[in-house]
């Protein structure tokens, strides 16, 4: 098993992560990406995985520290 933070996100996953960061809801991501919500739980719960965080808002705490999101 690996550590967290040791495998990058997907392009995919940083998209999800930014929407997240907005505020965005997982039916507005799931619209705003066209996929579904089902696929929106599933790249969260990747990111959250390879963050090492259990919600939301640790996930997008996690990104900023990493400089994932933002500068």
């Amino acid at each position: 098993m690996r550590a967290p933070g040791n495998e990058p996100l997907s392009t995919r996953e940083r998209e999800v992560l930014a929407l997240v960061a907005r505020g965005t809801s997982n039916r507005g991501i799931a619209a705003e990406l066209f996929i579904s919500e089902a696929t929106v739980k599933t790249h969260l719960t990747h990111i959250y995985g390879k963050l090492g965080v259990k919600d939301r808002a640790a996930a997008v705490a996690t990104a900023y520290d990493r400089g994932i999101l933002g500068a």
